[in-house]
């Protein structure tokens, strides 16, 4: 009993004595994630110094990258004016980060990027984003087609019960081509 308290003391110190370091997993805190900084400002040393001393973690401006999903480059995140962190992730040209039509971060079974919520196509490529994937969603989403049916994942709110039917039933009708073409299922 003695001895397990003396570790648990012991244990205490050392952690106490040598503190606790975290980091944030999304520095962005806005779905997008850093990769490298550079910095696209002219901030100076006194900036700098004065926001090391408040305990700030960027110098106001400065830009780093960041994963965007509606793009294949990456975005921009711009530190705070107060330096305690980046601002949501960007487009380069400035625009919010939004997935294309029919796909959501919500509809990827793990951690992907813009999965397809429009569910037909080959499983193994709807984290891809490729065309054929695309062309079918573009064709289940139109009006006539599935849009009603289809109106949560066509607006990328999720995957519904009702979607799938209208899917394989517009895959041997009106949406053939595109269906047969992304390994419709």
């Amino acid at each position: 009993m003695r001895n397990l308290l003396f570790v648990c003391l012991f244990t205490a110190a050392l952690a106490a004595a040598c503190g606790s370091t975290t980091t944030d997993p999304e520095p962005t805190g806005s779905g997008g994630s850093a990769a490298s900084s550079t910095s696209e400002s002219s901030a100076s040393a006194s900036s700098t110094a004065s926001s090391s001393a408040t305990g700030a973690t960027c110098t106001p401006g400065e830009t780093t990258s960041c994963t965007c999903h509606a793009v294949s480059e990456p975005g921009v995140a711009t530190c705070l004016a107060d330096g305690s962190g980046y601002g949501p992730c960007m487009e380069q040209g400035g625009g919010a980060c939004r997935c294309p039509l029919g796909r959501s971060d919500g509809c990827c079974p793990g951690d992907g990027i813009c999965c397809a919520c429009v569910q037909g196509c080959d499983p193994n490529t709807d984290p891809l984003q490729d065309p054929e994937t695309d062309a079918l969603i573009a064709c289940v989403c139109a009006a006539g087609v599935c849009a009603d049916e289809c109106e949560r994942e066509c607006a990328g709110q999720g995957i519904a019960a009702d979607c799938r039917a209208c899917v394989q039933q517009a895959g041997a009708d009106a949406c053939k081509a595109e269906y047969e073409a992304c390994g419709g299922t």
